[in-house]
């Protein structure tokens, strides 16, 4: 149980992503989810936006 938690890959915080990372989620959530409307896109959208700049 344990080596359970061990092994388990951990999510990385929105505001500890790099603008790669948050191309590659946003890219997630348009496949998935069919556009970008929900509150974790829109989240991820101003973070890419804060983060540009």
């Amino acid at each position: 149980m344990a080596d359970e938690k061990k092994d388990a890959k951990k999510r990385k915080k929105m505001n500890t992503l790099s603008p790669a990372e948050i191309e590659a989620k946003l890219a997630e959530c348009r496949e998935k989810q069919g556009n970008l409307t929900s509150k974790y896109a829109r989240q991820l959208q101003a973070r890419k936006k804060a983060l540009a700049g």
